[in-house]
């Protein structure tokens, strides 16, 4: 394949409206940012700084711990260890008292309602019309790497719909269900919107 054919294959992309100033933004920040360095004062450390820092760190090694303190951290902990296992065996053997524990496992099947999908509502219908008649019209415009990214999500969408309206005729109005196909019905309502409005441009 020739390079100058694949090139002219490629999709084209547009840039977002406001690039050049998130750039110019970005650039103006960096200067900012150098000026500001260049103006920082340069400090000189005092002249016997060093030797401050070395008797400190001489006193430090001057003052070593006895072994038997650090180690009496662990006696103590190792102490409360066993005083514990020696009170809850103590509580075993006073206890005569066995306890079982049962259970059982049902399963219920539940055979899905067979009735006709629900329809969506008029105006949803009408939009999904719309977008695919001008869809027919304008095939330039539906080619738009925009334009197929929306239709793509709006086919998710209403993938995820069916399955969540399966998922309520089982389990009925549970409350996280419900949230949910809230939230799926607006993102389907926004992404309807932004297709209608790219096509009617």
């Amino acid at each position: 394949m020739d390079l100058g054919k694949a090139i002219k294959k490629l999709p084209e992309h547009e840039p977002r409206a406001d690039l050049w100033e998130r750039i110019d933004a970005d650039l103006r920040a960096d200067a900012v940012i150098d000026q500001a360095l260049d103006d920082l004062p340069v400090l000189e450390p005092k002249a016997d700084a060093w030797e401050q820092i070395a008797g400190k760190l001489e006193a430090e090694a001057t003052s070593v711990q006895p072994l038997w303190a650090r180690s009496l951290r662990w006696v103590a902990a190792a102490a409360v260890v066993l005083l514990m296992i020696g009170v809850w065996r103590v509580w075993q053997a006073d206890s005569d008292e066995k306890v079982t524990i049962a259970y059982a496992t049902e399963t219920v099947e539940i055979e899905p309602e067979s009735g006709p999908e629900p329809f969506a509502p008029a105006a949803d219908q009408k939009a999904e019309r719309f977008i695919r008649e001008q869809c027919a019209q304008q095939t330039v415009v539906c080619q738009k790497p925009e334009v197929k990214e929306l239709k793509y999500q709006l086919d998710e969408l209403n993938t995820r719909k069916a399955g969540l309206a399966e998922q309520l005729a089982l389990f009925g109005n549970d409350p996280v269900l419900v949230q949910a196909q809230i939230k799926i019905e607006n993102e389907r309502a926004e992404v309807t919107k932004e297709l209608v409005r790219i096509l009617t441009i």
